[in-house]
């Protein structure tokens, strides 16, 4: 079983051909859940805490700095240098082919893929309310869990028997997402899905079948909807895209 250590080195490993950059900037408001890193192009991250971080709060190094460098914040055990990281790792990775990118919602293939199935949704997103009775079995696994989640220890008991798993990306930042591929049946449909993601075919090697994030088209209006506060849903200046397997 590879660990998460693994896991993320193999993903910093996709850097390992690319010219390396500065980092011209990192976005992160008062009161909002997302942290942006701009260097290569702008990448996204949602925090991997369970409450907003005052940009003031945080220890965001100065511009400048080798995105490289910011990239192996990844692989630390703390969650808000290791969401840094993530968010730089995004802005470095070169843009999927187009062709192989389509324009659907995550909730969309959620219900494509999982319908009258047995489904689990690692992380409380927005969708979830509404999907419920879509499925045999349905369950949303959160670590600060919500009326009608389970706690995220329950993992090990709903994963082995799930035929479609939905992850959050902020797996990658917390520390968890080999232990969650280990406990899913090799069966399974996996999806990794949130601003989180970053879109590299490395993850197709590690057994995840879609990755649903998206792509930053216009920086001005990332940075304004982050600084402001917006959640990842009313975000403007970004592409949801998905690239399947």
């Amino acid at each position: 079983m590879m660990n998460q250590p693994e896991l993320l080195r193999g993903l910093l490993r996709d850097l390992d051909q690319i010219t390396d950059h500065e980092v011209h900037e990192i976005i992160a408001g008062d009161c909002g859940h997302l942290v942006a890193v701009d260097s290569a192009r702008m990448g996204i991250a949602s925090w991997a805490l369970h409450h907003p971080v005052p940009a003031r709060e945080l220890p965001l190094p100065g511009a400048a700095k080798s995105a490289k460098d910011l990239a192996q914040s990844l692989l630390s055990e703390d969650p808000m240098e290791a969401t840094l990281g993530l968010a730089c790792l995004n802005s470095m990775l070169p843009p999927p082919p187009l062709q192989k990118l389509r324009a659907i919602k995550a909730q969309d293939l959620i219900l494509r893929y999982g319908r009258g199935k047995n489904v689990a949704v690692i992380g409380h997103f927005p969708f979830v309310a509404k999907l419920g009775g879509e499925f045999n079995q349905f369950s949303v696994l959160e670590k600060s869990p919500r009326p009608g989640d389970l706690h995220a220890e329950q993992a090990p008991n709903v994963l082995p028997s799930a035929d479609l798993v939905a992850i959050s990306a902020t797996t990658l930042a917390n520390g968890t997402l080999a232990e969650i591929l280990a406990w899913c049946s090799p069966s399974a449909m996996k999806i990794l899905l949130g601003p989180s993601t970053p879109l590299t075919p490395t993850l197709f090697v590690y057994g995840i079948n879609i990755l649903a994030g998206c792509l930053v088209e216009n920086r001005g209006l990332v940075k304004q909807g982050i600084l402001t506060g917006r959640s990842f849903k009313q975000l403007q200046g970004i592409r949801h895209v998905v690239w399947e397997m």
